[in-house]
Formats: structure tokens, C-alpha cells, sequence
């Protein structure tokens, strides 16, 4: 093979490896991340240089620790919550006199959320920034479009 075969050879199976990475659901580029290269709404309140990316790929920052019992699975949990679009205009809350009530874990809930509260405390609050394939996707819900980033402040009220 001549020397700029192999380098295009190599050149083509770094990309295909990049490309498998990233279906994979590692930790796309900086400059490709649409988490981060997102323009946020004022009201979204994201803070980028305080977000730190979860494992599953959504983005967290803890406004407050709590105190209380944790979020495991198959407990029920309630939590207050507000979700808002990337450009700020909130899409769904709920109180913290009447929270969401579920079982963590059951599948009744988007993913990160379910994943948020089992690292939470009673008390914690947490803001979430959080890709389409871990909220409604390609489908979207009720006022959230198809393939919509949410960012959402949700505090863990009570753990049965």
C-alpha cells in the first residue's frame, strides 16, 4: 500500500471509531456538545462553568445538598420541579404542596430524572440540562417538541 492509502485507512477507521463512540453515548467534543453550544433563555438560569456531565450524558449542578433520606430504586419519591425549554419558557411544574409522586425506577418517569433523584437527598435540589434521548426525544409531549433539550430545578421532597 502506498503511504497516503494507509493514512486515509487510518484516517477512516478513527472516524468510524469516533462515530461508534458517540452512538455509544460517550462524551461528544466541546465544540459538538448541544448542551453546551446551546443558546440558553435568561430564565433557563444555566450556569455552563458550574455543570458537570453525569455519566448517562445529561448535565447537573447541585444548588443544594440535602440532608434527608436518598432516592433509591423502588422507593417511592415526591418531587417539586420546574421544567423549562432551552429558551426559557417553562413547559411543566409542579408545586412542592402537591409534588410528582413515583417509584424510582419503574420507567413512569423521563431517564434523568429517575437517575437524578437516586444521587439526591430529601431536601436537595439540583438543576438538570438534559439531551432529547433522555427526556421525550423525537416524539416531544404535550407543549415539549420533538427533539427538545429541557432544563429543569427539581428538589427531592420526601422519600417513602
Amino acid at each position: 500500500m502506498r503511504p497516503g492509502v494507509r493514512l486515509s485507512l487510518a484516517a477512516l477507521v478513527t472516524a468510524l471509531l469516533a462515530a461508534a463512540c458517540s452512538a455509544a453515548g460517550s462524551t461528544p467534543a466541546p465544540g459538538e456538545d448541544p448542551l453546551l453550544t446551546t443558546t440558553y433563555g435568561i430564565e433557563a438560569e444555566v450556569l455552563p462553568d458550574q455543570l458537570t456531565r453525569h455519566p448517562r450524558g445529561f448535565l447537573y449542578r447541585d444548588i443544594l445538598a440535602g440532608s434527608g433520606a436518598g432516592g433509591t430504586a423502588g422507593r417511592w419519591v415526591q418531587v417539586s420541579y420546574v421544567v423549562r425549554l432551552a429558551d426559557g419558557r417553562e413547559v411543566d411544574r409542579a408545586e412542592p404542596e402537591s409534588p410528582l409522586r413515583f417509584r424510582v425506577g419503574d420507567g413512569s418517569m423521563i431517564p434523568a430524572l429517575d437517575i437524578a433523584v437516586r444521587e439526591m437527598q430529601v431536601g436537595g435540589v439540583r438543576q438538570l440540562v438534559i439531551p432529547p434521548r433522555l427526556a421525550y426525544g423525537a416524539r416531544g409531549r404535550g407543549p415539549v417538541p420533538p427533539n427538545a433539550i429541557l432544563v429543569m430545578i427539581a428538589r427531592l421532597e420526601r422519600v417513602e
